[in-house]
């Protein structure tokens, strides 16, 4: 078993804001990702695509949107958004800033790495 805070974890490169790897391959957790994210005002989370893992993010403060392909929706504190694997998508935060939490199954090592954030 493995207790952290939400805001530990190691650092990953995805946009502008602060994003990081709470639990992960890393701490021996072989089918799941547990990150945290924080942005500033108006700022994007890369757009990408998970070749093989789904998504799920929480919005827990804050609000802005969610781009799937070329489409965009609203999101806001208390929403949970399901991407399903091979979905190209990414998140702007509002005029607030957002922090949201996101889980990937089966981990994307890509992700953590860096190589989505192109």
């Amino acid at each position: 078993m493995i207790i952290k805070r939400m805001t530990d974890g190691r650092p990953f490169d995805m946009g502008r804001g602060e994003t990081r790897n709470v639990i992960g391959p890393e701490d021996g957790a072989r089918h799941i990702t547990f990150n945290y994210a924080r942005f500033g005002p108006n700022v994007a989370f890369t757009q990408h695509v998970h070749d093989d893992s789904e998504d799920l993010i929480l919005v827990l403060e804050g609000d802005g949107f969610i781009r799937l392909d070329d489409k965009k929706f609203p999101i806001r504190a208390g929403d949970v958004i399901h991407v399903a694997a091979g979905e190209y998508h990414g998140t702007v935060s509002g005029p607030n800033g957002m922090v949201a939490v996101s889980c990937q199954a089966p981990p994307d090592p890509k992700l953590l790495s860096g190589e989505r954030n192109r």
